[in-house]
């Protein structure tokens, strides 16, 4: 699911096709967050507002309005029944989804509010700011019982792992810092609060220190229900500020990335896992100690934060990256989706349990449109394709599905037709030169330099043998088709040769033939249509009556009338005996 302005996108990422639209109202959608039984989605909009939307019916059945400022956060508890909600205007709101109705709202951060977890097991709620702070909410109570101060940043993203024994929180540098959690028992132990009063130093001391993650300051009798400790921090390759941050549903594979267009995957290891590596670590330090002869008892042996969180790879994907999302089969196959920047969706495929992990990309999903003006279009002979060009890519669609078939890189294109036959096509290019495809393959086979100036026009003559193309260089030349020997292959391949040339006093903006391929069309810069015999190249007529140069035109099939359009906004139907106008329309407002 993709937001699109302020409507939803589902997308179908194998066919790369629309299976469903939510609709929005007018505001821009900001945040998405699925429902864990998959029904439901929950999107949040710029205005604040909250809908839900069935992905059985595509309808909004629930709307939550609470927030005045972007909701920049969304989650659902594990059950689906309760959903939270953070936003700019730095308010978190509990929303209760079978009920349709707020629970309550925490107040608390000072800047907008970036991430939000529920806990599974305790009814307890982490939330993280731009305000640099992390806090802990008792939802029994509706209030923030302990906050974590040790960043010097914002928080931009955080995730729990490791059965929500460990917290992980990125932030503006390169650290993904590390916390532990211990879940306090209701019933303390008497000697409980003397251990913690050792573990301290005194506050003073501390903020002297160099360490920015001094979490002990809070160590205060309102340490109850949760203890966080740092464990560490585990380093990105990336410079910048964490973007997002996320683990799958399972908590096995941690993934973050920054403003560039790498994604980097790490894999939690679950707890048999690190008894297992413990186990060789613990065999390895026996072997050392019987090697080197010493009685010594056994130093305990501890795996590594970086052990216990490996870096599995990264990627790279085709532009920055704006936001993912990861699914772990349980054949230990990671698939992953990542939105670009550039309004590309990709899928990559992971395989885990590979030696070297290297991430396959599997589809990609992309506007079929161009990216800039297009500026030629052509039928097909059998009226079964289109070809659009613009200043990047001619493409070729399907007219019935409206599905793009072929994207291929050109030079910028201005003028284009299919050869007979089909299964090439040629473009003329604003450098004057004619560029020659296989639909085939898509590939480009030649380029031709044609013209000294831009490729204004080309034409299909009548017969089918060739084509005529008018240019900047106020030139008409004739094409013809011909099979020369290709060196890479053994069949001959399509080419054009130049066979004559008309040359004239103006540029040529558009040719044309007659259909009985007697007479020919040419516009000029001078506003007027020039008629010659194609045979001799002799001139015969000049219809002179537009204010403004002649873009496009086309001869009737008896060959008895020629219509003009120009850019002055006239189309004119004129006489081919005399070149006398029949009639002027004023067709368009530009």
């Amino acid at each position: 699911a993709v937001p699109a302005c302020e409507h939803v996108l589902v997308w179908d990422t194998r066919k790369g096709e629309k299976v469903l639209i939510l609709k929005g109202l007018k505001q821009e959608v900001s945040y998405l967050c699925p429902s864990p039984d998959g029904l439901h989605l929950a999107v949040g909009y710029e205005d604040g507002s909250i809908r839900i939307f069935s992905l059985l019916s595509g309808e909004a059945t629930v709307t939550f309005n609470g927030h005045k400022a972007a909701v920049t956060a969304l989650r659902y508890d594990h059950l689906g029944g309760r959903l939270v909600s953070g936003s700019k205007d730095t308010d978190v709101i509990v929303w209760d989804v079978i009920n349709e109705s707020g629970l309550y709202r925490l107040k608390g951060h000072k800047d907008a509010v970036t991430q939000v977890l529920f806990l599974k097991e305790k009814n307890l709620l982490v939330t993280s700011g731009k305000d640099t702070l992390v806090k802990w909410w008792d939802l029994d109570t509706q209030h923030c019982f302990k906050t974590l101060v040790g960043h010097r940043t914002e928080v931009w993203g955080m995730a729990l792992i490791s059965e929500e024994k460990r917290l992980i929180t990125g932030s503006a540098d390169s650290e993904l810092r590390v916390w532990d959690i211990t879940y306090i028992q209701e019933v303390k132990d008497p000697d409980e609060p003397e251990s913690k009063k050792n573990k301290g130093s005194s506050p003073a001391a501390e903020e002297n220190t160099e360490e920015d993650e001094t979490l002990e300051l809070d160590e205060s009798p309102e340490e109850r229900l949760v203890k966080c400790s740092k464990a560490g921090s585990i380093m990105r390759e990336g410079r910048d500020r964490v973007v997002s941050l996320a683990t799958d549903r399972t908590g096995k594979v941690l993934a973050c990335h920054g403003t560039d267009a790498v994604l980097e995957v790490f894999s939690v290891l679950s707890e048999e896992e690190i008894q297992k590596k413990l186990e060789k670590k613990m065999k390895k330090a026996k072997k050392k100690n019987k090697q080197n002869l010493e009685e010594e008892p056994e130093r305990s042996v501890e795996l590594s934060l970086q052990e216990e969180i490996q870096r599995v790879t990264n990627i790279r994907a085709s532009s920055k990256i704006k936001s993912f999302d990861l699914i772990l089969s349980p054949k230990g196959e990671l698939k992953i989706v990542l939105l670009l920047q550039n309004n590309t969706i990709e899928t990559y495929n992971l395989n885990l349990s590979a030696q070297v992990p290297q991430a396959v990309r599997a589809s990609r999903i992309t506007m079929g449109g161009h990216r800039s003006d297009v500026r030629t279009l052509a039928f097909s002979s059998d009226n079964i394709a289109i070809l659009s060009a613009a200043a990047e890519s001619v493409k070729i669609w399907n007219r019935s599905t409206l599905q793009c078939i072929r994207t291929m890189d050109c030079e910028y294109a201005l003028c284009s037709l299919f050869v007979p036959g089909d299964r090439q096509v040629i473009v003329g290019t604003k450098t004057g030169k004619l560029q020659l495809y296989e639909l085939a393959s898509g590939s480009l086979t030649e380029t031709l330099d044609a013209h000294d100036g831009a490729v204004w026009s080309i034409a299909l003559s009548p017969d089918q043998r060739g084509f005529v193309t008018g240019g900047a260089d106020k030139c008409v030349k004739f094409w013809e088709f011909e099979l020369v020997k290709d060196e890479s292959s053994v069949q001959k391949r399509l080419s054009v040769k130049h066979v004559r040339v008309l040359q004239l006093d103006e540029d040529v903006l558009c040719v044309r033939y007659s259909p009985n391929q007697k007479l020919l069309a040419v516009s000029l810069l001078d506003c007027t249509v020039k008629i010659f015999y194609i045979d001799t190249l002799k001139f015969f007529l000049s219809l002179y009556g537009h204010k403004l140069p002649v873009l496009c035109m086309d001869i009737s099939y008896d060959g008895a009338l020629i219509a003009t359009g120009s850019a002055d906004r006239n189309v004119k139907i004129w006489g081919l005996d005399f070149g006398d106008c029949h009639r002027s329309l004023f067709a368009h407002d530009d």
